[in-house]
């Protein structure tokens, strides 16, 4: 599911509330049951409908089909119900997004780190640690961590302190504190990939991009999850 790519305009999420409204409305006068196979099928017919019917404009045209291709490759084991709410709350969350800061971006940046600090988040921005020479691979230290290679973080920021390039930071332990606190100091997060080591930690990436210029899977804010 994660691999197939979604255009994210306007008319994408009108047509994703739609889908999620007959969905809502079907399963309060008891039609259909919260049973995901159950979502999954009522939203394949669905689309299937809204296609033939051609309720959307033609630019949703590789939407609705790569929505149809999880619907018929992963049959009553896909999950379209999620996808849609991950869509529509990524929406939610860009709508509300402000465009403009009164801080520069390496000020909002800072004063996030300095709030996850208080939080007990050990920050290295970056590590010393270079993956092409230094050998094992970087462990952390710590049981909540955020950290940066330095091959991400040099150039960061520009001499208006403004993000000059995409750059990635990882995240040891559960990241859902650091995505709410780097979203209320106005950044938005790309998902990227995660993992974990032969000691039991978790490693999650998270991509942040020029003026918030997301593409790709987005990191839901705590107050957008649905």
């Amino acid at each position: 599911m994660s691999k197939l790519t979604f255009s994210r305009s306007t008319d994408l999420y009108n047509m994703v509330l739609g889908g999620l409204i007959a969905l809502s409305s079907d399963q309060e006068v008891g039609m259909l049951t919260r049973k995901v196979a159950s979502e999954n099928i009522f939203l394949g017919k669905w689309l299937k409908s809204a296609k033939k019917q051609r309720r959307y404009p033609k630019s949703l045209s590789a939407d609705i089909d790569n929505f149809l291709r999880i619907y018929l490759i992963e049959g009553r084991t896909g999950n379209l119900a999620l996808l849609f709410k991950q869509l529509y709350n990524e929406f939610q969350m860009l709508k509300a997004t402000p465009k403009t800061f009164p801080l520069t971006e390496k000020k909002r940046f800072d004063n996030a780190m300095s709030c996850l600090a208080k939080a007990d988040w050990f920050i290295s921005l970056p590590i010393s640690h270079n993956k092409n020479i230094d050998t094992p691979p970087y462990r952390p230290t710590r049981k909540k961590e955020i950290f940066t290679s330095v091959s991400y973080w040099d150039g960061v920021f520009n001499e208006q302190n403004e993000i000059s390039k995409p750059f990635s930071i990882f995240v040891v332990s559960e990241p859902q504190e650091v995505i709410d606190c780097l979203y209320e100091h106005g950044f938005v997060l790309v998902q990227g990939v995660s993992s974990h080591d032969d000691e039991g930690n978790c490693y999650f990436q998270y991509q942040i991009l020029p003026n918030n210029d997301c593409h790709g899977n987005l990191a839901i804010p705590s107050k957008f999850q649905s």
